[in-house]
């Protein structure tokens, strides 16, 4: 009997609510999410480097007729700083491969074996370190490397690379067309892909007009899976896909400093707190469909909000001791930065100041505002700023208005379950990417420090839900982890769970 405890358990899991998943996508024009589809533009809503977890990433271009020239940025989990961003130039057909370690001084590192090409290049094998330029100066090292080791992963097609020949690159009198030099650099041979450095450095000066560059097109899909080798547990799920419907716009911009010549929502950019630099750009509010405005990306960061935001998140979760059981909820909020951001050069504090404020603002006003709102995000949850407040480390919180834990019998409860620290009437989600471990012992499934809170007095097993006064943008998943005491030596005895929310 005790070699079934485990396959007993996991009956008994699976059979209780069975939550299938994500709630089907909303649609709000000319922006659609495609939950674990195809589409112009990637969210991995969680990566992790923490307690020897290493986070893999694969993204596909199903396009066989184009190339695409995409901006991967990895954000940390406080408030979502731009830890890690460079370019990536997948032939038709490619597959691009990373994953993201610890290194030896605690800094989360990319590393790939994949020989697509990468702007800057990327060799196969050799680490590269998360930049630690845009976190706090007053925080300490350790704590630096720490908020590198956790966040989100943003993934933009900037334009297509067409594969359509062009005369103006032909032989004598160019009486014989071929591809454009961006192309060939791109295109593998026999399985390579030259990667031609001088084609795709110039790309620093030609930018969106380099030859071959085309506005982007639909074909991109990807997945993720965080995987600890050491205690031979892994979870996995799909990125969610951004689809937009209309005429796109070219949005290449160089993977360089100088000022951006695209336009942002990001509150710290439009109130000129921080200068955007061209490797800034684009972000998920830089206009993707028609014309190209500040107005345009304030209308654009609005529209993704909506798309993503619910008023409830439900999911389950599972304490049982003699499984050692023990689960992660993970709320990723990848558009919350185009409502509110942490502004470093304040003190941290409850100061807030809003983006058509600020320029008339006085120099004690501005020095005192901690929390900037683009108030020209319109329907943002955020933007109303007493849905917000600010811990002692500086992430901003969103409040919840309560949360309701269930166990599998019908019963409830509304009191003794919380969030520490929290109360039950106000469960703050703090940081970007806020874990909530259900652990009866406070420990995190997934290793999680960043933005962390601890369950309390919750059920041994069961399901719950989290509501909020109006929809927040949300993305995440249950990650469950049990062992099997029965486990036999020389047999993996872990296993994970990943359960993506519902929501209401």
């Amino acid at each position: 009997m005790k070699k079934n405890v485990l396959a007993l358990s996991i009956a008994a899991m699976i059979g209780g609510l069975g939550f299938a998943g994500a709630a089907s996508a909303q649609v709000v024009s000319p922006l659609t999410v495609n939950e674990s589809g195809t589409g112009h533009m990637l969210l991995v809503p969680y990566y992790t480097a923490q307690n020897g977890n290493m986070s893999v990433f694969h993204v596909v271009n199903t396009d066989t007729a184009n190339g695409k020239a995409l901006k991967v940025r990895f954000r940390g989990a406080s408030n979502s700083d731009d830890v890690l961003d460079f370019q990536v130039f997948m032939s038709p057909g490619d597959v691009w491969t990373a994953a993201v370690t610890q290194g030896s001084d605690g800094v989360a590192n990319l590393v790939t074996a994949d020989g697509t090409c990468t702007l800057p290049a990327i060799a196969k094998g050799v680490a590269v370190p998360f930049v630690q330029d845009r976190l706090p100066s007053a925080m300490t090292a350790a704590d630096k490397a720490n908020n590198t080791r956790e966040g989100y992963v943003e993934i933009f097609n900037m334009a297509d690379i067409t594969s359509a020949k062009d005369p103006l690159f032909g032989g004598v009198g160019n009486l014989v067309p071929v591809n454009a030099p961006l192309y060939t650099a791109i295109k593998h041979v026999n399985g390579v892909a030259p990667c031609t450095d001088s084609v795709l450095q110039s790309t620093l000066t030609t930018e969106a007009a380099t030859a071959g560059l085309v506005a982007p097109t639909d074909g991109l899909t990807g997945s993720w899976y965080i995987i600890n080798v050491p205690q031979t547990t892994t979870f996995a799920g799909a990125a969610n896909a951004i689809v937009a419907t209309g005429t796109t716009n070219n949005v290449f911009s160089a993977q360089s400093t100088g000022t951006a010549g695209l336009f942002t929502a990001d509150p710290l950019f439009k109130s000129g707190v921080l200068t955007a630099q061209k490797y800034d750009v684009p972000d998920l509010s830089t206009p993707y469909v028609g014309a190209a405005s500040q107005a345009a990306a304030d209308t654009q960061a609005s529209q993704l909000t909506a798309a993503l935001a619910h008023a409830q998140v439900i999911n389950q979760y599972a304490n049982d001791a003699s499984i050692t059981a023990k689960t992660d909820w993970v709320f990723s909020m990848p558009t919350r930065r185009y409502s509110i951001a942490a502004n470093y050069k304040a003190p941290i504090g409850a100061g807030v100041l809003a983006t058509s404020a600020y320029a008339a603002a006085s120099a004690t006003e501005k020095a005192a505002a901690y929390r900037l709102i683009n108030d020209g995000v319109t329907g943002s949850y955020f933007v109303t700023a007493s849905n917000t407040t600010v811990n002692s480390i500086g992430q901003i919180c969103a409040s919840s208005i309560g949360a309701t834990f269930y166990d599998r019998e019908e019963t409830s409860k509304t009191s003794g379950a919380v969030f520490s620290p929290g109360t039950v009437s106000q469960t703050p989600l703090c940081g970007e990417v806020s874990v909530l471990s259900f652990a009866d012992a406070g420990a995190s499934v997934l290793g999680a420090s960043v933005a962390r809170s601890n369950v309390t007095g919750a059920y041994t097993n069961g399901w719950g839900r989290i509501s909020f006064s109006a929809g927040v943008p949300v993305l995440g998943a249950s990650f469950i982890k049990l062992t099997n005491p029965a486990a036999s030596a020389g047999v993996s005895g872990n296993y994970g769970i990943t359960w993506p929310h519902a929501y209401k």
